[in-house]
């Protein structure tokens, strides 16, 4: 009986893991070095045209404008996103690093 359970846990957690890579694997992927190309100012076509289209793009109430989301692969600490906040007249005002940590 405890083995049935174990191989259940097992397929459980493979499943777990296979899900999340899949999920990362579905956006946008940039470097940490891929960050530094975006600078305050730009437009959304040049934030494109440097890093390609965000993974996601989420407007926060009471922002004057969007902000796109990148998943930032090869990072030291884990999962790490790089976030790019734009203004009302559709110009970046900043960007940020966000560490998340590991799914454990």
């Amino acid at each position: 009986m405890a083995d049935h359970k174990s191989y259940r846990w097992l397929i459980v957690g493979t499943f777990s893991i296979v899900c999340a890579l899949a999920h990362a694997a579905s956006g946008f992927n940039i470097t940490q070095s891929d960050e530094g190309k975006v600078a305050i100012g730009m437009d959304t076509t040049e934030v494109q045209r440097s890093l390609g289209p965000p993974e996601v793009v989420f407007r926060f109430p009471r922002q004057p404008g969007p902000t796109w989301t990148y998943n930032v692969v090869g990072a030291p600490f884990g999962i790490t996103k790089f976030d790019v906040d734009f203004g009302a007249d559709g110009r970046v005002v900043s960007a940020n690093e966000r560490i998340i940590g590991t799914i454990w």
